[in-house]
């Protein structure tokens, strides 16, 4: 599950954009502002033009709403979308997207930290990121100004620390999550991530209060 990741600016959506139909690779500048989201958040996606096919940046809330669910539905399952299960299968034909982000969040089933804030035990977070500092890309899909972070089975650098992982596309692969061949691409397990421990006391940008 993935419930954290820090986004990128506009002008590093813009050059994803650009680096995707110019098979080009950009990097991420270090020191860059950058705001963290959490399900709610309205966060960049890069979309298909329905007019001609190019690849546009758009905005879409993170997370779907349900009848039947308390809750956001923030995280689409591979296997769900394969085989076509209903609460997915609109957004999953005509919605698919990508969902740029510097790094992402996970928190570690069993390991737990305590906090010197609040004196408690926290369960740890991990960052994971391309060590190579290049932008994430996340499968995504979209629906009605709604959007969902498409997650698979993790590979070595993520089942250590939690269950699952966001789908993680390569540049030249976005072509692909944005046919009818996507399902070819659920196996991320050579995806390499540097990972890093978060601590529950770090500051967080200052940027991500105005997300909730």
């Amino acid at each position: 599950m993935c419930g954290r990741f820090v986004m990128l600016t506009a002008e590093e959506v813009a050059e994803v954009v650009a680096a995707v139909e110019s098979r080009t690779r950009p990097m991420l500048a270090d020191g860059a502002e950058r705001a963290q989201a959490r399900p709610g958040s309205t966060i960049p996606l890069i979309e298909p033009n329905p007019a001609d096919g190019a690849l546009r940046a758009a905005e879409a809330a993170w997370g779907f709403e349900a009848e039947w669910s308390s809750k956001l539905l923030f995280n689409t399952r591979i296997e769900s979308a394969v085989k076509g299960s209903n609460a997915w299968r609109d957004a999953v034909r005509g919605g698919r997207c990508i969902i740029p982000a510097a790094a992402f969040f996970e928190p570690h089933a069993t390991e737990t930290v305590r906090s010197a804030r609040t004196g408690r035990p926290v369960k740890r977070a991990y960052r994971f990121a391309l060590p190579s500092g290049e932008p994430l890309l996340f499968a995504g899909v979209q629906a009605n100004g709604r959007c969902s972070i498409v997650t698979c089975e993790p590979n070595r650098w993520v089942s250590p620390v939690h269950n699952r992982m966001p789908l993680i596309l390569r540049f030249e692969e976005v072509t692909t999550w944005l046919s009818p061949d996507w399902a070819a691409l659920a196996d991320r397990g050579s995806i390499e991530l540097a990972v890093q421990p978060e601590h529950p006391d770090d500051p967080a940008p200052t940027s991500q209060l105005a997300l909730f």
